[in-house]
């Protein structure tokens, strides 16, 4: 396995982080007349899965670091900070999409894409109510705080993990 659950960590992150976005982009959908097709939830997902992802990695890095920084797996502590986090960071990146766009930098290539890619979801999303955001980072909070703690139950101040016992030992 990886080093403190990274790789779980990560991949839930992005997996069930585009899927509680989607899930509740679907649901708003649904309650404004649009027919409850699961096919179209399917599509939502796909779609954030690809556009979301790098957005997704972002809050989960930033989130991390900030309750390593306080030191705590208080389930409650990671709600409020993902929420406050999901929706900082939203607003900077829809605000730097915004900036992306009147700019008309001639930058082509792998850096293009990859701020195509990043900035793509939260400018979705700034336009889509800014409202849900914070419950969708609450949302993922909430999961990652899960992951987190089962992988380092005992985690300081420092963010160093439990220490390893026997059953965990290297061969």
């Amino acid at each position: 396995m990886t080093r403190h659950g990274t790789l779980a960590y990560y991949l839930a992150a992005w997996v069930i982080g585009c899927f509680i976005v989607s899930l509740l982009v679907w649901v708003i959908a649904v309650a404004s007349g649009q027919p409850p097709r699961a096919a179209t939830l399917l599509e939502m997902y796909f779609f954030a899965l690809v556009f979301g992802a790098p957005d997704a990695l972002l809050f989960a890095f930033v989130l991390r670091r900030i309750m390593r920084w306080w030191g705590t797996h208080a389930l409650w502590l990671w709600l409020v900070a993902g929420a406050g986090v999901g929706f900082a960071l939203i607003m900077l990146l829809a605000e730097a999409n915004t900036a992306w766009i009147n700019w008309n930098a001639p930058v082509t290539g792998a850096i293009h894409f990859f701020l195509e890619a990043l900035l793509a979801a939260p400018s979705a999303l700034r336009y889509g109510g800014l409202w849900q955001v914070p419950i969708e980072g609450a949302a993922m909070a909430a999961v990652l705080c899960l992951v987190d703690r089962a992988f380092n139950p005992a985690a300081g101040v420092s963010g160093a993990a439990a220490p390893p016992d026997a059953t965990h030992a290297r061969v």
